[in-house]
């Protein structure tokens, strides 16, 4: 190393240094001034265009451009310099090995922005469409590991490495890294067993393994749920495959069943009377079906027993239904006065 800067000093002027650093601030100084003038005016003129293109790619230029020409004009500076003969084929090497680097930023870059900008809002909008959300996701991951995997060996390639052989040596390492990353296969087969069955989507309610939440996440390895005490669940894939899945969302009602026990000095009139209420019930309350279920079902301990079953409707608030309901059987009861039983003993002594 010590050679090298004094090969460096020893063979270069103050011209050459001056075209170095000169170059140099002015790759620098050219890229900060095409960030400056994005974000005051290209990036403005994109908000108010009706396209997504021009916003597309911006996103997709924008910092890879700038680092690529960056990256050039230190190439180009450093050819100003005079190098040791051995130095120019290792300072080609290496910028070469930068911008296949840089371009496969700019094509990540381009694909993921076309996925979130077009394809997703598209998906999540029109339920019509054959695209799923979930699908264009493990897309995007899987796409973005080849896309880099690609560039690796590219990289390596440039860099004088041979591939082939090196996966030939590997080969016995690969069937023991086979073996220690199982699991992750696993998931992975789990994983795609979801995006194709497609037992839930993400935001659903699900049951799954025990847990209780809504779906947050689903990945090529695990999946995260968010649960109604709000603590976020990792749960593995090759799991969830082997697990019941009760997706809540999905349920076309929620079957709602309340007893009511009314007192024994009740009358077969009043008892009739109040029946044929609770049917009527759905007419005043909206968020339940017209499917209700009411009979006199049993002579308790205590209270005469009707039995009233109804549904609460798709998407609707179940709590705050279920509080309708309740209070309107109260204030009607009571208004009636339909005496609602408590568990009571009468003692009969003999003298």
């Amino acid at each position: 190393m010590k050679a090298f800067f004094a090969f460096l000093s020893d063979n270069n002027t103050w011209e050459n240094w001056l075209w170095f650093v000169g170059i140099v601030i002015a790759s620098a100084a050219i890229g900060r001034l095409m960030v400056w003038v994005e974000k005051k005016y290209l990036r403005a003129k994109a908000d108010k265009t009706t396209t997504k293109v021009d916003d597309l790619l911006l996103n997709v230029l924008q910092l890879p451009f700038v680092c690529g020409l960056v990256l050039f004009g230190i190439y180009v500076a450093v050819q100003m310099l005079v190098l040791p003969p051995s130095a120019y084929p290792i300072l080609k090497m290496a910028f070469k090995v930068l911008m296949v680097l840089d371009i496969t930023w700019i094509i990540n870059r381009f694909i993921n922005n076309v996925l979130d900008d077009f394809l997703l809002p598209y998906a999540a909008t029109n339920k019509n469409t054959k695209l799923d959300v979930n699908v264009i996701k493990a897309v995007q991951k899987v796409t973005s590991g080849l896309i880099w995997i690609v560039a690796i060996i590219t990289t390596l390639t440039l860099v004088g490495i041979d591939v082939a052989a090196m996966l030939t040596t590997l080969g016995i390492g690969g069937i023991a890294f086979a073996l220690a990353a199982q699991d992750t296969i696993k998931n992975m087969f789990g994983g795609f067993t979801i995006f194709m069955d497609k037992p839930f989507k993400l935001g659903e309610r699900i049951k799954v393994a025990g847990f209780d939440g809504n779906v947050e996440d689903i990945g090529m390895r695990s999946t995260r749920i968010r649960t109604l005490e709000g603590r976020l669940v990792t749960i593995p894939n090759y799991k969830i495959v082997d697990s019941e899945i009760e997706n809540v969302t999905a349920e076309e009602a929620r079957k709602i069943t309340l007893v009511l026990g009314l007192t024994y000095d009740t009358t077969p009139e009043a008892m009739q009377e109040a029946m044929d209420w609770l049917k009527q019930l759905p007419d005043q309350i909206n968020t339940i079906k017209n499917e209700v279920v009411v009979a006199f079902t049993n002579y308790g301990d205590f209270s005469l027993g009707i039995t009233f079953i109804y549904y609460i409707k798709r998407r609707a608030d179940i709590f705050d239904t279920q509080s309708q309901v309740n209070l309107a059987i109260l204030k009607q009861f009571n208004a009636k006065g339909w005496n609602f039983a408590f568990p009571t003993q009468t003692i009969y002594t003999q003298k």
